[in-house]
């Protein structure tokens, strides 16, 4: 059993809950993005694998790895993954702004719920643009900046257009928007090949 370190455990519940896949089901963005079936994804800020768990299970030969900057996030998603029985996820433990991630290694980045916490997207966003291969995809799945009911307050909320300056000024092109979300912005965008 994972320890703790002193997280919330109504939080880690929170996380886990089949209710957020009424808002926000991990599986549109694969439906968006139509992957090929042995990628390499990598999720960013992971937590306890509402991403990289069912993305494991969807693509079995895909190589699914979940990054955390939280070593107890990064403690249960091992758990998890194991209790499962899925040898396609590796997990890793990152500091801030810093993907541990050989250069050219990945197919596709995913940042779902986490681009509102970064206080400077900038250094993260640069080190997606190195861990992916050229023509590789990154995906940001953050909550709408709007007064809807679940999008954080305002002044936690990023506009779809900073985002998408973001990227530009992090090397990506063919920005895309994706209205698949109620609550939720979701943009992609991809390195050039």
């Amino acid at each position: 059993m994972a320890d703790l370190y002193g997280m919330d455990p109504a939080r880690i519940e929170r996380l886990r809950s089949p209710e957020r896949l009424e808002y926000f089901d991990p599986a549109k963005i694969w439906d968006a993005l139509d992957p090929d079936p042995s990628v390499t994804l990598i999720d960013i800020g992971s937590g306890v694998g509402f991403v990289t768990l069912p993305s494991a299970r969807r693509y079995p030969q895909a190589t699914a790895v979940g990054c955390d900057i939280l070593e107890g996030m990064v403690a249960l998603l091992k758990d998890a993954a194991s209790e499962e029985g899925l040898g396609n996820v590796d997990v890793r433990h990152m500091e801030p702004g810093v993907v541990p991630l050989d250069a050219d290694s990945a197919d596709i980045v995913v940042m779902a719920q986490v681009h509102h916490e970064l206080d400077a997207p900038a250094p993260l966003l640069a080190d997606c643009a190195r861990i992916l291969r050229p023509g590789g995809t990154i995906a940001i799945v953050d909550w709408k900046d709007e007064d809807n009911g679940k999008s954080p307050a305002a002044g936690r909320r990023v506009p779809p257009n900073r985002i998408r300056a973001e990227l530009t000024d992090a090397g990506f092109r063919d920005i895309q928007s994706h209205e698949i979300y109620t609550f939720h912005t979701f943009l992609s965008a991809t390195l050039p090949a």
